[in-house]
């Protein structure tokens, strides 16, 4: 018999808040300065993984002038400077809606940057209902690893298995999985083969029966 859900955690980009385009441009306006000329193509890599991550992927290719510091901070402060309200995923914050007003414990788990992370919470409205978010900086493995979902659950108070992470991407997907968590899989492409226990397409599906 499985145990009450009493923690769900939710992935950011992709699963709240539509931002692949707007992290791909304010990357690829920072490398046009640094001598690289960054494709659509060549950003299907740096999808979902961490600043660090990019980095190590991008540094090569970049000129002399190029920092690591400065490619974060630089991309930090552009993202949250075009960051609009209106690329809020509805179908998504209704279910957070929902959840909240039942009284069930939310955060948000990301591979992203802390202040970034901070301020997509902020312009969804979401500063009072999540209890708590893990950043890219919280854990020294980012997702796949199940690192950034233990460290929720115990920041939570629960056992992994007692809690939900919804995501839309497979290193998401894996990382939850790895990490024993029930996972939701909100993917862009529903015909996908991914693993989650509990496929989401329009927010109808959420499993709300578990928390009962």
């Amino acid at each position: 018999m499985k145990k009450t859900i009493r923690a769900v955690f939710w992935d950011m980009d992709g699963t709240l808040i539509d931002t692949e385009d707007l992290h791909y441009e304010v990357i690829r306006d920072w490398c046009a300065g640094h001598g690289l000329d960054l494709t659509p193509e060549d950003n299907l890599q740096l999808i979902a993984k961490t600043m660090q991550e990019k980095w190590a992927l991008l540094e090569s290719r970049l000129d002399a002038s190029a920092t690591e510091a400065g490619f974060r901070k630089d991309c930090e402060d552009w993202y949250i400077d075009r960051l609009t309200a209106d690329k809020g995923l509805e179908r998504s914050l209704v279910v957070v809606r929902k959840l909240a007003a039942q009284g069930v414990l939310q955060a948000c788990v990301s591979n992203g940057e802390e202040a970034v992370v901070r301020a997509n919470i902020d312009i969804l409205g979401l500063t009072d209902i999540f209890k708590f978010f893990v950043s890219g900086k919280d854990c020294e493995q980012g997702k796949p690893a199940p690192a950034p979902y233990l460290l929720a659950a115990k920041k939570a108070g629960f056992e992994p298995e007692r809690c939900i992470a919804v995501e839309d991407s497979p290193v998401g997907m894996q990382s939850a999985r790895a990490a024993g968590c029930v996972v939701c899989g909100w993917p862009h492409d529903p015909e996908a083969d991914l693993d989650y226990d509990h496929l989401l397409k329009t927010g109808d599906e959420f499993p709300f029966r578990l928390l009962d």
